[in-house]
């Protein structure tokens, strides 16, 4: 019987054929009611049902829920859940991420029904453990921070594992648990990281410092236009050498350390340090003997990314690291001058002169500090007296010198167009003000008075030597070239005396960082020692005492020493050899190119000592 459509119509029968289309009609509506059929969520095939995820790492998961019959469905959301958050998460979208080694089950759960997969978590396996540095020499009394870090095979780095240290030889260099070796006795001991059963170790050689004594130039030869050896520096093979390597000079028998290389302390171009004139670049002595050091060192030049080394008479360099607040600019950073403090420095940043430890490796603000340049700027510059009293430098615009106690918090400033670095004596009474090289005029910081502008050709007081009171310089006008002068204050004006004729050679730097006390001069500030470097042997005359050299000279032109030839040949202005000494005059830092090698590094020369 085909069921009617939904109209109004009147039957009239006998009762048993009513019966009959009765049960028709209701079999009709029955079949109207029914629709389609829908099929209910039995199971959930979660996919993969098992895995192992590392440490950080992450899986993703999919559910889909199963009929009866296993046939997939289209089912409704799913909800995801772990066993154990600690062990493995599980995101909404069935992302897993191992958290820690162990087990989770992760449930997929659809409307009612669940499904599961077991995670095992792992870690990434420690493949090696590099220690840095990997040799290293440390003197008798001192101590060097290694770091061991766990890689992984592919050399990533795997920083929360543990790692245990040990000594070879505790009874010469013991390590502590977080790899701080401690020079106790003469001899050699091997370091050992080790994390996961993987090692990694370091050779550290522990030497005994050389015993105190004062520097004494008078013990090299005398300056007398001695050539460099060419041949016999070139066997040395010095750009090939790495980092800590040191030979002895060919001509001056003084010993010499390469600071710096391709690699150390990070990978350069080139490495060195800022300039002959200035601010302090290298510490006062302290440690054992007072024979250790703190070393500025550029990589590379001009780039604002500067580090400190700490480097021993005879022993070598340990601790590598970068300055944790960097400088506006070069000549920006300057060691104190005090032998009560020989791990202070002061950085001049875009803003303000701090206080800095270089042991802690923090700002360590104390008095007057820091000097607030807010308002103008700091260009950078920065020099200071003697007793780290006065400082002085220039502002960005170099329209503004200023001048400032950190005693008595007193500023001083003065502006004129293009000024060029002032020149502070260490006594920290007066400024050599230079405008353009060439006029300049006395600043008298007692008075804050000026004496007259002076002009010549050309006084090359923009890298002059800093002494006590004056300054030494090289004249390199067009009548008297290369020629060497002493500069002073006289009757409130700079008056100069020719100390050396014809003695420079071209493009020569001069250094007064070498602080000598009334009893070393014997009262006489015209002995002041003050350091010398030359560029080229090209173009000199038979009479120049400096070819390719490094030497020191008394200002009153009474004495004149070599230390050591530098072999930057024809170089590139960064790298001039640019030579510092130490404000105590023990050692001596320059730059070279190595005999021309394309690259220049940072070198220190030891001088004699008495």
């Amino acid at each position: 019987m085909r069921c009617p459509g939904p109209k109004r119509f009147r039957v009239s029968l006998v009762p048993a054929a009513a019966c009959a289309v009765a049960a028709a009609l209701v079999g009709c509506l029955a079949v109207e009611k029914a629709g389609p059929s829908v099929s209910v969520v039995a199971s959930v095939r979660v996919w993969p049902t098992s895995a192992k995820v590392r440490v950080g790492e992450t899986l993703q998961l999919t559910a889909t829920p199963q009929d009866a019959a296993g046939a997939p469905l289209a089912g409704g959301p799913v909800t995801w859940a772990s066993s154990d958050r600690g062990v493995a998460t599980v995101s909404s979208s069935g992302l897993v991420t191992g958290v820690a080694t162990g087990s989770a089950t992760i449930t997929a759960t659809v409307e009612g029904s669940t499904g599961t997969a077991a995670i095992a978590v792992t870690v990434v396996p420690v493949a090696s453990v590099p220690v840095w540095p990997a040799t290293s020499s440390i003197p008798v009394g001192l101590s060097l921070q290694l770091t061991a870090t766990p890689t992984d095979s592919a050399g990533g780095a795997l920083p929360e594992r543990p790692v245990t240290w040990t000594s070879s030889d505790p009874s010469i260099a013991p390590v502590s648990s977080g790899g701080l070796v401690a020079g106790i006795a003469q001899g050699s001991a091997v370091i050992t990281a080790t994390s996961e059963g993987k090692t990694g170790s370091a050779v550290i050689t522990v030497r005994i410092p050389q015993p105190f004594g004062v520097p004494d130039v008078t013990l090299l030869p005398v300056a007398s236009g001695q050539a460099p050896n060419v041949v016999a520096y070139a066997a040395l093979n010095i750009v090939g050498q790495p980092a800590g390597f040191s030979y002895v000079d060919p001509v001056t028998g003084v010993r010499v350390w390469k600071v710096t290389s391709s690699s150390v302390p990070n990978a350069n171009s080139s490495a060195g340090h800022d300039y002959s004139d200035g601010p302090n670049e290298v510490s006062p002595g302290w440690g054992p003997n007072g024979n250790t050091y703190t070393i500025l060192v550029g990589a590379p030049q001009g780039s604002q990314k500067y580090y400190l080394v700490d480097f021993t008479r005879g022993v070598g360099f340990a601790n590598y690291r970068r300055l944790t607040v960097q400088p506006i600019r070069d000549l920006g950073v300057t060691f104190s001058n005090l032998i009560s403090q020989p791990r202070i420095a002061y950085i001049m940043t875009a803003t303000q002169i701090v206080r800095y430890n270089t042991a802690t490796m923090q700002v360590e603000n104390t008095g007057n500090f820091p000097l607030d340049l807010s308002t103008v700027g700091g260009l950078g510059w920065i020099q200071h007296d003697k007793n780290d009293a006065w400082f002085a430098g220039l502002t960005t615009d170099q329209t503004v010198a200023f001048a400032w106690n950190s005693q008595t918090n007193q500023l001083l400033t003065h502006g004129e167009t293009w000024l060029n670095e002032p020149r502070l004596e260490r006594d920290g009474r007066y400024i050599a003000l230079t405008n353009s090289n060439n006029t300049f005029r006395l600043w008298d910081l007692a008075t804050n008075t000026f004496g007259p502008t002076e002009s010549n050709n050309l006084y090359w007081l923009g890298h002059n030597a800093n002494l006590r009171s004056q300054w030494v310089t090289t004249d390199v006008n067009a009548t008297a070239p290369f020629d060497l002068d002493r500069y002073y204050p006289s009757g409130g004006e700079i008056v100069r005396t020719r100390i050396f004729n014809n003695s420079g050679g071209p493009g020569v730097h001069h250094s007064g960082n070498w602080v000598q006390s009334d009893a070393e001069l014997g009262g006489d500030l015209n002995r002041q020692w003050s350091f010398f470097s030359g560029v080229s042997d090209n173009d000199l005359t038979a009479a120049a005492l400096w070819k390719q050299a490094i030497g020191v000279v008394r200002s009153d032109g009474s004495d004149a020493r070599l230390l050591v030839h530098h072999h930057s040949a024809n170089p590139d202005y960064w790298a001039d050899p640019f030579a510092q000494p130490s404000p105590d005059g023990k050692i001596v830092i320059f730059n070279s190119n190595m005999g021309g090698s394309g690259r220049y590094d940072l070198f220190v020369a030891e001088v004699p000592l008495r």
